[in-house]
């Protein structure tokens, strides 16, 4: 679904690795190497729903999973679709995503960008 996707858009997918935690308290540990390849590798449904490389495009449609500001237009269900990702390569061709700009046009807060005046910064 993906890869039509980006063929529709002249766009390019782009795969974004998770960051995973072993532990609790001061018992965590960030997975790294050959037990974060594995980890990466559990079918999403083995893993509650939770992708260890998440595949996201430029222009895809996205919607909140949460109810992150109901009273702003920001709840479960809301659509709205990605414009931006931004991240950090921690090894050749391993990327992180540290945040993503979004347009909901059921936005109803401040905007932080008066040209764009839907997009959040999530």
């Amino acid at each position: 679904m993906c890869k039509g996707f980006c063929r529709c858009k002249w766009s390019t997918l782009q795969f974004f690795h998770s960051t995973d935690i072993q532990g609790r308290g001061k018992n965590q540990r960030e997975l790294k190497g050959v037990a974060a390849e594995a980890a990466w590798r559990v079918p999403v449904k083995q893993a509650q729903d939770l992708a260890g490389k998440l595949p996201l495009i430029q222009g895809m449609p996205v919607f909140c999973t949460e109810n992150i500001a109901t009273e702003l237009g920001l709840s479960k269900g809301s659509l709205g679709t990605l414009v931006s990702v931004k991240y950090e390569e921690r090894q050749p061709n391993q990327k992180y995503a540290v945040s993503a700009t979004v347009d909901f046009p059921g936005f109803k807060g401040t905007p932080s960008d008066a040209e764009h005046p839907h997009r959040v910064l999530l």
